[in-house]
């Protein structure tokens, strides 16, 4: 598939989906929108792609011949050099417990087929550019130190790699700091998960859990307000 010369500085965009006529349709919107995509078959070919070339987003399908969406997403996630890189998946499937194996396993955020290509191109502005609206801020908060226009996270000096969504989350949690956010605080928002997208409270839990992990020994900051939601405040 050829890119475009006149976006050659624009962000590239992986898509691995089998079905034809939807790979089509996202290359063609993308691509119309100032995009540089390259589009695959099967997880295993993105692989492959991914392991010379990095794209800045990942368009994922779940339902894929040899390598499929989850597993490609795990393979991904494994890798240092995508721990960050957002990941949207394609799905037929819009149970809450197929979207919270997505986000178990690493994914940003998912598209139900058939979809709007003006909400395609929501959670691709959201997630490749919600950083230009942010002065060069950074938040400090016991060792943890957040650079709002690099996205840079820092433990304790150490660098640390988040999702988009984590990242969003433990922002979210510092400027808040001392005070509790109940679930449906954090449902509404639209900042961190986007206009259009159902989320559930296990959802929420998930995100937490792995932020919790990411952080380590700063886990303890982040503190469950049992039956009411969730707070950052210091371990004095």
């Amino acid at each position: 598939m050829k890119l475009l010369n006149n976006v050659s500085m624009s962000h590239l965009i992986a898509i691995a989906e089998d079905d034809q006529d939807i790979s089509q349709i996202l290359v063609s919107n993308l691509n119309s929108n100032g995009y540089k995509t390259k589009s695959f078959t099967n997880g295993r070919e993105l692989i492959n792609f991914s392991k010379s070339i990095k794209p800045d987003l990942i368009l994922l399908d779940i339902m894929m011949p040899i390598c499929d969406g989850i597993e490609t997403c795990k393979i991904l996630r494994n890798d240092s050099r995508y721990e960050d890189t957002p990941i949207i998946f394609l799905t037929a499937k819009s149970t809450e417990s197929d979207i919270v194996v997505g986000h178990e396993i690493g994914g940003n955020d998912y598209l139900v087929k058939p979809f709007n290509n003006n909400i395609l191109l929501s959670k691709v502005r959201r997630f490749l550019n919600f950083k230009k609206n942010e002065q060069d801020e950074v938040l400090d908060f016991e060792g943890i130190t957040m650079n709002l226009e690099s996205y840079n996270v820092l433990i304790d000096d150490q660098k640390i790699s988040l999702t988009t969504t984590e990242f969003l989350l433990l922002e979210t949690f510092i400027k808040n700091k001392g005070r509790v956010l109940s679930r449906d605080q954090l449902i509404k928002r639209k900042r961190i998960w986007g206009d259009d997208k159902i989320i559930y409270d296990r959802t929420i839990d998930v995100h937490i859990g792995n932020l919790r992990e990411k952080i380590g020994i700063k886990a303890t900051l982040i503190k469950s307000v049992r039956g009411v939601g969730y707070k950052m405040d210091s371990d004095e």
